[in-house]
Order: structure tokens, then sequence, then C-alpha cells
């Protein structure tokens, strides 16, 4: 891997636990778990490389390539696509992973009319389970990783007949790996494109749990793949080099508080439950609450449900999105930037020891602090905070702010998607 993705050596660890002051010393244990991490991982998705021979291609076409853990990726890519196609680029192709659903692949892949190669994915969260635990997570990574070479004929025809000139890829991990071990010729571009890689550079000693330092571990070694087949970029709601704004279909901006009318969105069930349950017993506060799950809540026995539970669907969430006054969700990047944009008030609620999430909603409460409020679980003066939220000029800045930024991508594009130029 490069240099800043390899696990530390002895020494280097010795010097960071030797830096652990006596102010700090309740950290220490935090390195060494970090390097252990890094260690374990590097080792599982070693391999040697072997180039990949595309006969011909085109810098005007292109692939996209998602992670199908949640829409987030899949909705940036698409806008992606449509800034491309407006530069005058063909879409050829698309890369999905096998934790994309049935309805996504559906309803917002299917209508692009290009070729679909679906490949495996890691998986990392049950949807009614919560994450999976670590032990698991590396049989699911060696299974993936055999599968992966498995499939590497039909992966080799899939790029060869598309003839693209351009991968642009979500956070999509398993396809990194396989290019990293199959490199492409240098006529062809690789970007891969996502909010996670930011989270390499946090600092291990200020992370509060175990699960945020395995999964800054796990983080590391994963840029460490993306970066050796292809260009990183992240993106960001900050304004830094080198860096995306974040990429989204612009919802229009609230006009008014009234009535209330609050979207859910929750990776797992139990969160949704939990919801439900706290309304059923306190009450909503004069508001409308709408919950999307993996699939539909089941019924309760003797009283209705207290919220208008949903199984994942964009279309009806996107017409409700544009109309609500509130946000609930487990914390996905892009449904956090879009209600920001929208100018509503977010609670983020990550799932539980989802180490991904936990980062995420720290850096949104830092970033937003006047329109995203961060919690860990569920209590009823932060839904409150939801519901009776009143809009004031430092949130309406924030959100004006966002939305100058990502107005400006998605009209003017950037320079990162531009073909390569042939030699």
């Amino acid at each position: 891997f490069p240099q800043a993705a390899r696990p530390p050596s002895a020494t280097v660890a010795q010097s960071r636990l030797a830096m652990c002051d006596c102010g700090q010393a309740i950290s220490c244990w935090k390195p060494p778990l970090h390097e252990a991490v890094m260690c374990v991982l590097s080792g599982v998705v070693k391999g040697e490389q072997q180039p990949l021979d595309i006969p011909s291609t085109d810098p005007n076409k292109f692939i996209v390539a998602f992670c199908g853990s949640g829409t987030g990726h899949l909705i940036q890519a698409l806008s992606v696509v449509k800034m491309m196609q407006k530069q005058g680029m063909t879409l050829v192709g698309v890369v999905a992973d096998t934790d994309a659903n049935e309805r996504m692949m559906r309803d917002m892949v299917a209508p692009l009319g290009v070729e679909v190669l679906t490949i495996p994915a890691i998986k990392l969260v049950d949807a009614e389970k919560g994450m999976v635990l670590p032990p698991f997570v590396l049989r699911n990574t060696l299974r993936a990783k055999t599968q992966l070479l498995e499939q590497k004929e039909t992966i080799t025809s899939f790029l060869q007949r598309s003839g693209a000139g351009m991968m642009v890829s979500f956070w999509h991990i398993t396809f990194a790996f396989f290019l990293m071990l199959h490199p492409l010729p240098p006529t062809v571009k690789v970007l891969h494109i996502a909010a996670q890689f930011a989270h390499t550079s946090l600092d291990v000693i200020q992370l509060p749990s175990p699960i945020e330092v395995v999964t800054k571990a796990t983080m590391e070694v994963m840029a460490g793949i993306f970066a050796r087949s292809g260009q990183c970029i992240t993106i960001s709601s900050r304004e830094m080099p080198d860096a995306l704004p974040p990429i989204l279909e612009m919802p229009k901006l609230v006009e008014t508080m009234t009535p209330r009318l609050i979207l859910c969105y929750f990776l797992v069930q139990a969160d949704a439950i939990a919801l439900e349950k706290l309304l059923a017993k306190h009450g909503s506060g004069g508001a409308v609450f709408h919950c999307f799950t993996s699939k539909q809540l089941p019924e309760v026995k003797g009283r209705p449900l207290a919220l208008n539970s949903h199984p994942k669907q964009r279309a009806l969430f996107q017409e409700l999105f544009g109309k609500c006054t509130g946000v609930i969700v487990s914390t996905g990047n892009e449904t956090i930037w879009e209600a920001v944009c929208r100018g509503v008030p977010v609670l983020t609620i990550p799932t539980a020891e989802h180490g991904e999430q936990l980062l995420n909603s720290a850096v949104h409460a830092i970033n937003f602090p006047n329109l995203v409020r961060a919690r860990k679980k569920l209590y009823l003066e932060d839904v409150r905070w939801v519901t009776e939220f009143e809009l004031k000029e430092e949130a309406v800045s924030e959100s004006l702010h966002l939305r100058r930024r990502v107005t400006h991508l998605a009209e003017q594009g950037s320079p990162l998607f531009a073909p390569l130029t042939p030699a």
C-alpha cells in the first residue's frame, strides 16, 4: 500500500505510546488497537498483480460503480452521470454490488439503459440486527475475495466490451480491490469518490470508543486499496483542496415550518421501533412522522403504529422530503447534506456499533452546529427539538452556504470529470 496506508512499524507504534502523557493515559490503548487491526486486514487483502488487457478504450465513454449499502453512493453516482453526460460523455456500464437491493436496481439503475455488472459486497451491516461482528466481517472479506477472483473473466469481459476510458467509483471497495490486483492500462482514468476518505485524517487518540478506532484503521486499509487503483477524491461540506462539495439533487428550500412533517430513515429496524415506542408513549408533538426502513415495521398488538412506516423506496422518500420540516436519520451523509440544503433540522442517531456512522455524526454536528444535533440514542427532548424547531438566521446561513457550493458543482461541473487527453 502507499506509505500513508501501511501499518506503522513497531518503532513508530512505540513512539506513539511514548507520547501518551499522564493526562492521556486512558487513551494509550488506542494506537496498539489501531495498528493491530491494520496489520490483520492488510494481510487479508494482499494479492499478486496481473494487469488487464483492454485493447481499445474511448476517453468519452465511462462506467460508474457504487457501493449498495444504503442509497447515498448511488444517488451521488446518478448525479455525476448527469454532469458527465452534460459534458458530452456517454455512460456505457454500471458496476453494482450484492448489497444493492432489488427495488434500488429496478427503480434507479435499470432506467439508465446500460449493461450492469454485479459483484460481491463485503457485508458490514445487517438490516435487522445492526453491525456485523468483527470476526464475521473478516469472514465476509475472505469470502468476497474468493468470489471476486472467481469472477475475473466475467469482470474482464465486461470492461473490454464497454471500451470505457473512465471509471468513476463511489466507495465500491470490491471493485477497487479487483482493479488493484488487475491494473487497467494508462488509457483508462479511474476516480474513487467518497466522503469516507476524510476520516483517515482523524487523530486516533481523539476517538472516544474502540469501534471508532477499529473503523478508522479499517478505512485506512481501504483507502490504501483505493489509492492503488485510482485517484481518491474526498467529498466534503467544507472547502478544502482537491475535494468536491456534496454531490446532490438540490432539494427545494423550506418555506414554512407548518404543518410539521418529520421524515425518518434508519439503516436497521431496531432504531425505528425505538422511535415508534417513544412516540406511542409521549405523543408526536403535533407532527406527522414518516419512517423508512428496509421493510415495513410489524404491527403492534392492541394499537395502531404511532408513525407511518414504509419500506425503503426512493420515489416516496423524495416526495415526502420536499414537504418535511425535520429529519431523523441513521447518519448517512447524503440525507444530512440534503436536509441542510433544505434548511431543516437533523437529528442523527448512528446505527449501534456502526463506526463509520459514529464518525459521520460527530463531523456533521461540527460542520453544521445550528442544524445538526448528534446523539447516540433517541431521547424525547431531542425529538421535540426537531418537531419544535424554528428557523433562525444562523441556521439559514448554514443552509445557504452549502446550497451555493452544491449548485456551483451541479452547474459548472468539475475538471476532475474531464476525459483523458490522448497522448
